[in-house]
């Protein structure tokens, strides 16, 4: 019967692990952006688009990226943001 608790134990602390910690850990990073995150800013998105932050809407943010020759600008949901690299 206690091999049957440890069990159930193993299992709890795992799902903790794998879903509600990285659940706990996205909404902090969440936040940070949404204190941090201002025109200028060099950021990250979850699809690994590096780019600078040239203006803040609602729920979107225009980013821009590319070379000096080459630059383009992209919309992008502030959602969609992995990191800030420099503020």
């Amino acid at each position: 019967m206690k091999l049957e608790y440890l069990i159930i134990i193993i299992i709890l602390y795992y799902l903790y692990e794998t879903s509600l910690k990285n659940e706990m850990i996205e909404k902090k990073n969440k936040k940070f952006i949404d204190k941090n995150l201002s025109e200028g800013s060099k950021i990250v998105t979850k699809s690994g688009i590096i780019g600078e932050v040239t203006k803040i809407e609602d729920n979107y943010v225009i980013i821009a990226t590319g070379s000096l020759d080459n630059i383009a600008y992209l919309k992008v949901e502030k959602d969609s943001i992995k990191s800030i690299i420099d503020m």
